[in-house]
């Protein structure tokens, strides 16, 4: 029998911060945002997805997502990204979830369904480097098991705290199990500042070119 089951993609929403040290889009001619890349790409793979905002997103913003049908939640408890991690998770009505900051705009969609099925019968499938770094923040997770650890309490403040709490952990190869379906590894690219955003805008324009 085939694993069937609904897919939720969780996205921390980062688009606020990183416009602080750049202008507004990534691709400036269709006038796409950072944010609508990632849904670009986990839209194909996920039933659900919600963005998780520390504030009121800008209307500009909220009418450019919309068009994926996404769910908006605003987390202002406090900063931690574990807290904001469960309020998309507590949402979701999916036994497994893509957790994915939104500041990784070439996440392939191939990436994101190779670890959907490496979760199967685990509590999170997370893509691991050969220097033993993690990509906590675009791994799926089993709902329930997160949600369960990082409640349980005040020491679960971060999210290798939490992982290393869950009881079963799948680490995925990056070089040898994701890289043959991303070769440039652009799936782990994050934009993080100005600098960042003009290598993206330079990846972006050269992908459009082969459309």
């Amino acid at each position: 029998m085939s694993y069937v089951s609904a897919r939720a993609a969780i996205i921390l929403d980062t688009q606020q911060e990183v416009e602080q040290a750049s202008t507004d889009y990534l691709d400036s001619d269709k006038q796409n945002t950072l944010l609508e890349y990632v849904l670009d790409a986990v839209w194909t793979v996920a039933d659900q997805i919600y963005v998780v905002f520390r504030k009121e997103p800008d209307l500009r913003l909220v009418e450019s997502i919309s068009p994926f049908g996404v769910k908006v939640i605003i987390h202002r408890e406090d900063s931690s990204i574990v807290s904001a991690v469960v309020s998309g998770l507590q949402a979701a009505k999916s036994e497994h979830c893509f957790v994915v900051s939104g500041n990784i705009p070439f996440m392939k969609p191939n990436v994101v369904h190779a670890l959907f099925e490496s979760a199967r019968n685990y509590d999170a499938a997370i893509p691991k480097w050969a220097n033993g770094n993690i990509e906590s923040l675009t791994s799926v997770y089993a709902r329930k098991a997160f949600i369960k650890v990082a409640t349980r309490g005040a020491d679960i403040t971060s999210m290798s705290s939490v992982i290393d709490n869950l009881y079963a952990v799948r680490y995925v190869n990056v070089e040898e199990e994701l890289k043959p379906l991303d070769p440039d590894l652009y799936s782990f690219m994050a934009v993080k500042n100005a600098e960042d955003m003009e290598k993206a805008r330079a990846i972006a324009s050269i992908k459009s070119k082969r459309l």
